[in-house]
């Protein structure tokens, strides 16, 4: 019988360290996402399309700040940096604003899409909760769709 409680136990912190983990990917995303935000900008502060730009940031800010109270709510400390998912994410946001701001912009699209894409993947997760499962359905997802499109809308003008 022992044995049993101490497996049960260990189980049940694996699955608490994988739900962790779940949400854990989403921040350093969108982590990532905000500071790719950021370095882009900084080069476009003085074009009218990046109040644009500002509002998608603010945007990936609340997403930030949304996963960091799951993480919490389930009892472990939030990821608080982009890991090495937001060094490559940095270097290429970098290398595109040094090819120009159309670069930049692709740069940005490519992110959210890959967020897009991480987003729908995690409607189909077990480690996440139906009321998480909703937020990035009737949320997120949108929001994804609707930075994606914008971008487009900024590519065809440049």
């Amino acid at each position: 019988m022992r044995d049993n409680i101490e497996t049960n136990t260990f189980n049940a912190k694996e699955e608490k360290i994988s739900i962790n983990e779940d949400i854990n990917e989403i921040l350093r995303g969108e982590i990532s996402a905000f500071e790719a935000y950021e370095q882009v900008i900084e080069n476009v502060d003085d074009d009218p399309e990046a109040k644009r730009l500002i509002d998608f940031k603010r945007d990936h800010k609340k997403a930030i700040d949304y996963w960091k109270r799951q993480a919490k709510k389930m009892g472990t400390v939030p990821e608080t940096t982009s890991s090495v998912w937001g060094v490559a994410v940095e270097s290429f946001v970098g290398v595109s604003k040094v090819l120009g701001e159309a670069n930049a912009l692709r740069a940005l699209k490519t992110g959210e899409e890959h967020g897009l894409s991480h987003y729908k993947k995690m409607l189909k997760s077990e480690k996440l909760t139906d009321f998480q499962k909703k937020e990035i359905a009737d949320s997120l997802i949108p929001q994804q769709k609707s930075h994606i499109e914008s971008i487009d809308a900024m590519l065809r003008m440049s």
